[in-house]
């Protein structure tokens, strides 16, 4: 979860630029323990955005979405052209975040 406190940083610095972040948590509804850990996490991070719990199964949103280990993250710009960064395509996830980082700070720059 490293990059999660990371997020909640990017957010507080770029929001008023148009940066908006929301997460989708893809732990199994049903796993009543995976949610409250989900939740308790996120009532002690406080992230200032919305953070969302897909209820679907996981072959939905695997072929959906192109990816079955999380982390994945996509990244929109102001037009909906999207750059998706997986956890499992980088050696090093702070290597991932790094490569996010530039990508949200150039679109965050076009108009």
């Amino acid at each position: 979860m490293k990059a999660f406190p990371h997020l909640v940083e990017m957010h507080k610095e770029h929001a008023a630029k148009g940066l908006v972040i929301i997460t989708v948590s893809v732990d199994p509804p049903k796993e009543a323990d995976m949610v409250a850990a989900a939740n308790k996490f996120l009532q002690h991070v406080k992230p200032a955005f919305k953070n969302l719990l897909l209820d679907e199964a996981d072959e939905l949103w695997n072929k959906k979405l192109g990816f079955t280990i999380p982390p994945c993250y996509f990244v929109f710009d102001r037009q909906g052209k999207w750059v998706r960064f997986r956890g499992i395509d980088f050696d090093e996830p702070e290597v991932m975040y790094r490569e996010m980082d530039k990508v949200i700070l150039q679109m965050l720059k076009e108009k």
